[in-house]
């Protein structure tokens, strides 16, 4: 009986044992899985900081050159040969072409086609289309902010979910708090289970 008792005794121990190993194996898993998840999604949330960081810097860039060459312009004649860079991309390249209407065209042929603009509108148009290069980069790099914004929100998403998977397992000590109670109903069940057996 002494016999049987001892090996009782030394198998709940070894049991006990095992689920505390177990909890402690588990608890260390876990907060592994989410430092490798945390250090992940701070390198993204870095990454795209940085990227948002280097447009910035290339924005301040673009948008100080673009008031330096607004700057510069001051009369008509200055604004007629600066337009042209400041237009968009055309098929054929655009002029500004003073009209001279002394030399007679050969019969049959059209004037050029002329773009004419006064010359006190010369300055203002001018601005209003660097200012609406200003507004097209400052659109594309607030794209790519709110991109970027996307990405560090899902990141900062899956931290919070690996924080919760961990948080609702439990600490270390929830775990052996939980293995213990289902040691201590085991044996309870094992106890009454071999006293009716032993009646």
């Amino acid at each position: 009986m002494k016999l049987k008792l001892d090996i009782i005794v030394f198998a709940a121990a070894l049991l006990a044992v095992a689920l505390l190993a177990d909890a402690w194996r588990s608890a260390r898993h876990d907060s592994q899985q989410l430092a490798a998840t945390l250090a992940a999604q701070n390198a993204v949330i870095q990454q795209a900081s940085d990227r948002e960081k280097q447009r910035d810097s290339q924005l301040t860039t673009a948008l100080a050159t673009i008031q330096t060459q607004k700057r510069a312009v001051h009369t008509p004649q200055q604004a007629a040969r600066q337009l042209a860079s400041v237009l968009p991309p055309l098929p054929l390249p655009v002029s500004i072409h003073d009209p001279t209407l002394s030399t007679p065209l050969p019969p049959g042929e059209a004037p050029p086609t002329s773009i004419s603009v006064p010359q006190p509108d010369l300055v203002p148009l001018y601005d209003d289309l660097q200012d609406c290069r200003a507004n097209a980069i400052q659109n594309d790099s607030l794209k790519k902010d709110l991109s970027d914004e996307k990405k560090r929100s899902s990141a900062l998403l899956q931290e919070r979910d690996a924080a919760i998977v961990v948080a609702h397992d439990g600490t270390f000590l929830v775990r052996l708090k939980r293995a213990a109670k289902w040691f201590a109903i085991g044996v309870a069940t094992g106890a009454t289970v071999a006293a009716v057996a032993h009646r």
